[in-house]
C-alpha cells in the first residue's frame, strides 16, 4: 500500500469503528433514573431514605431522587427505601440495549459487542421507578416508557 494512503484507510477504519455502536467508545458508563416512593393511594412520600445496589456499586439519597447517576451494569438494581416503619422495595431488571447490525458486520464490531457486554455499558435500567411502601416490585427495562413511571409487578418472593 502506497504510504500517502495509509492515513486515509486508517481514518477511514477508525470512523467505521466508532460507527459500530461501541458505547465503550462512543456513550457514556452511567445513566440517569428517577426514583419515587408512594403510598398505596399513589401519593407521593418524600424524604425516605433510599439505598440502591448493583455489581458495580451502592447509592443513597433521599426520595424522591430525581436524577440519580447509576453505573450501567448487567446486574439487577435492588433498591430499598425506609422512613420510620415504613418500607418500599424493588428490583429493577437491567436488559441489554439491541446491538445494530453495523457493529456485528463491521471491522472491531464484534469485539466491541462483546467489550459493551462485558463492561455492562450495552445494559440500561428503566428510567423511572415508582415504589409503593408495603410492596416488593419488579420493573422491567424492557417495559420502559418515555416519560412516564415503568409499569411494575409484584414480586413473588418466600
Amino acid at each position: 500500500m502506497p504510504a500517502h494512503l495509509r492515513p486515509s484507510i486508517i481514518a477511514l477504519l477508525s470512523l467505521l469503528f466508532l460507527a459500530t455502536g461501541c458505547a465503550t467508545v462512543t456513550g457514556t458508563a452511567d445513566q440517569a433514573i428517577q426514583v419515587q416512593t408512594v403510598d398505596a393511594n399513589d401519593r407521593p412520600i418524600a424524604g425516605m431514605r433510599c439505598h440502591a445496589t448493583n455489581a458495580s456499586s451502592d447509592y443513597y439519597g433521599n426520595s424522591p431522587m430525581n436524577d440519580l447517576r447509576i453505573l450501567r451494569s448487567s446486574s439487577d438494581l435492588q433498591i430499598e427505601c425506609r422512613l420510620r416503619d415504613l418500607v418500599a422495595r424493588g428490583t429493577a431488571i437491567s436488559r441489554g440495549r439491541a446491538a445494530s447490525l453495523a457493529a456485528a458486520v463491521l471491522p472491531g464490531g464484534t469485539a466491541s459487542i462483546v467489550i459493551d457486554y462485558m463492561t455492562g455499558y450495552s445494559f440500561s435500567y428503566p428510567t423511572w421507578i415508582r415504589l409503593r411502601v408495603g410492596q416488593d416490585l419488579v420493573f422491567d427495562a424492557s417495559d420502559d416508557i418515555a416519560g412516564r413511571p415503568t409499569p411494575a409487578l409484584q414480586a413473588n418472593r418466600p
